[in-house]
């Protein structure tokens, strides 16, 4: 029987990464812990269950290489060109004062220069795929802290690419001169333009002509010609792999191919890069972690606390309430997996020894195991620190002279709308947000704006919520919302409250807090995906409005009290099936002109009737059978939804446009 060593490899390494990802992903854990465990157990320090760890290895790097292709993808010249201060001003400072507080305890501790760029190198970057996978499942991308991560971890990726290139320019040389260093960084950077240009110039060219064939195999084999073409052809340049995958996907990333290359690729990629983490765990050794455990404790408490700072500060420079700026440096205080890209690379090139080497892994995989359970405590944990230190937040609102007011918590696309007509019909408002860029561009718009966090009782009161009308909440922090809304109640028992929320499941919650009114976004979504669905089987408008009103009626009482949710969805379909009245026009041309009412018998063939014909001005209710129609007629018709849906059918065709 034929024996093929790698494929039993393979094999054994999915049966075990399988079931333990399952378990994983079931206590709430990330994937990406799964794997490293995997290869944790069947590496040489494990089990010894992989003979062909070399080839796996080598697999795993395609992993990386498809990896790099698709954020080239994702990221796009013209994102890269747009990223905001997050991602510019928050990712640089993260980075540079990371990497230049390693550099100097490296030195301190007796580490060469080029070791010590290396570790702040290493230590700067947070792992993407755990923070956006946590923050996708809690619904807080698109929370202020999420958006500081969010364009943080952007410019971190980013980074990796001219990290690369210095190690590249530094590994192996020995005691290099800092000329050569540079001039080596120099060359790095002129054949990566290079390759840009030519690259940037051909792919999309190639594309076009794969397409014109219409063969899906054709298109995914120049996909992957393409990827790893690029990459080849930047390492005969002396560049990584992974760079001249992230090339080939910034080549393209602009082009109306650029969605579907990602959908292809996905697949390969998730495959592959398993298979780099399963080869990072098998890369630790457990007797060295537990001989030296208390060492490597302590490095991951530095690590993790040199981070945290870093991306505080980061938040403060950014004007960003301490709150959100602790949330965030929690959050992002792990070692992220391109770290384990520069782990190898110091490794080959002889600047990390065994020692160095083991307990980077050690501590890496550490802080990315135990972010999950620091993630889920962040918000707590930022929550009571800034109580007692943000005293910024509170100092930053002065008490406002506002009666009968609205105060509107957050400026985004809601706020935005909501403020404009205030304005235009000369309601009183102020507007509190915590982005200063926003503040701003509400003040040029004519409105009270103030900076500062609504979820500190001291800045509520500030915004004279005592003597307020209403207050608005339409932010994107689910915990700050809750804050803000008890806050508001408790301070002021008779002020309307209405909250803007993302997911159905938090209406209850609101409600139960103090909140008047609560607008999920999710069912206002399934709203408006009904209303233009009637819309295309060309249902009356009135129809579709009066569907729009009862859903919302019947629906948020639903929201409001979950226990009657059966009754309630009986007596809605009960409703939708009443009949409802609509009207058609007879325009000049229309064959139902002439006609009597007897000759179009709506009744036989649709089941509707006409009840009433308006002419001239004067109604002529129940009109006999053999009522002539004429041109400028309005029928006024009655009928079920689908009675009257049918018999607009039927006269329209009799009145083409």
């Amino acid at each position: 029987m034929e024996n093929i060593p790698l494929l039993t490899d393979i094999v054994i390494l999915m049966a075990i990464s399988v079931p333990i990802s399952i378990l994983l992903t079931r206590m709430g854990l990330p994937t990406v812990i799964g794997f490293l465990v995997t290869g944790v157990i069947i590496g040489p320090y494990g089990f010894g269950l992989v003979t062909e760890i070399g080839t796996v290895e080598t697999l795993s790097q395609i992993g990386i290489v498809l990896l790099l292709f698709t954020i080239g993808l994702e990221f796009s010249i013209t994102r890269m060109l747009s990223l905001r201060r997050e991602g510019i001003l928050g990712g640089g400072f993260q980075v540079g004062a990371t990497v230049l507080a390693v550099f100097a305890l490296g030195v301190l501790l007796g580490y060469p220069m080029q070791v010590s760029l290396l570790l702040g190198f290493i230590i700067s970057l947070s792992s993407t795929a755990i923070v956006l996978k946590l923050l996708l499942d809690k619904g807080e991308v698109n929370s202020p802290h999420g958006n500081l991560s969010l364009g943080i971890l952007i410019f971190q990726d980013l980074c990796v690419v001219l990290m690369v290139m210095v190690i590249q320019s530094i590994g192996g040389k020995g005691a290099s001169s800092t000329i050569e260093i540079a001039r080596g960084l120099g060359l790095s950077i002129i054949a990566f333009f290079i390759i840009v240009i030519a690259v940037t110039y051909l792919i999309p060219r190639l594309f076009n002509q794969v397409v014109k064939l219409r063969n899906r195999e054709v298109f995914i084999l120049t996909i992957v010609l393409v990827c790893l073409g690029t990459a080849l052809i930047t390492s005969l340049f002396g560049l990584s792999l992974a760079l001249g995958a992230f090339i080939a996907g910034l080549a393209i990333s602009e082009s109306e191919y650029s969605d579907q290359i990602v959908a292809d690729v996905i697949p390969f990629r998730d495959t592959f890069s398993s298979l780099f983490f399963i080869s990072i765990g098998m890369l630790l050794d457990f007797h060295y972690l537990f001989s030296n455990l208390p060492v490597i404790v302590g490095v991951v408490i530095a690590i993790m606390a040199i981070k945290s700072l870093a991306l505080v500060g980061v938040g403060q420079i950014l004007k960003y309430p301490l709150r959100l700026s602790i949330a965030a440096g929690l959050n992002l205080a792990q070692i992220g997996e391109f770290s384990f890209i520069l782990i190898k690379m110091g490794e080959d090139f002889g600047l990390l020894g065994e020692s160095l080497y083991q307990g980077l892994l050690a501590s890496a995989i550490i802080t990315m195991a135990a972010t999950p359970f620091i993630f889920q405590r962040s918000s707590k944990i930022a929550l009571g620190v800034g109580r007692h230190l943000g005293r910024h937040a509170r100092e930053s609102v002065k008490k406002s002279s506002l009666s009968n007011h609205v105060i509107i918590v957050g400026y985004g696309v809601n706020g935005r709308n909501l403020a404009r007509v205030l304005k235009e019909t000369g309601i009183t408002h102020v507007i509190m947000d915590m982005n200063m860029e926003r503040v701003r561009e509400a003040k040029s718009g004519g409105h009270k704006a103030v900076f500062g966090d609504a979820a500190h009782p001291e800045v509520v009161k500030a915004l004279g919520v005592d003597t307020a009308k209403m207050v608005v909440v339409a932010i994107s922090d689910p915990i700050s919302t809750r804050r803000i809304v008890k806050t508001a109640r408790d301070q002021n028992p008779a002020v309307s409250i209405l909250v803007r929320t993302r997911y159905l499941k938090e209406v209850e919650d609101l409600y139960r807090l103090g909140a008047n009114q609560v607008i999920p976004e999710e069912f206002e979504t399934s709203v408006e995906i009904f209303a233009r669905v009637l819309r295309d089987y060309r249902i009356p408008g009135n129809i579709i409005q009066n569907q729009i009103d009862l859903i919302r009626q019947e629906g948020y009482a639903m929201l409001r009290n979950p226990s009657i949710a059966g009754e309630r969805l009986t007596k809605l379909t009960a409703i939708l099936e009443k009949t409802v009245m609509d009207t058609f026009y007879v325009d000049k041309g229309c064959m139902v002109a002439g006609k009597t009412l007897a000759t179009l018998d709506l009744r036989k063939k649709a089941g509707a009737t006409i009840i009433a014909i308006v002419r001239k001005g004067e109604a002529r209710t129940n009109p006999p059978a053999d009522y002539l129609i004429e041109d400028g007629d309005i029928l006024v018709i009655l009928g079920s939804h689908a009675q009257l849906n049918q018999a607009f059918e039927m006269l329209n065709e009799k009145c083409p446009a």
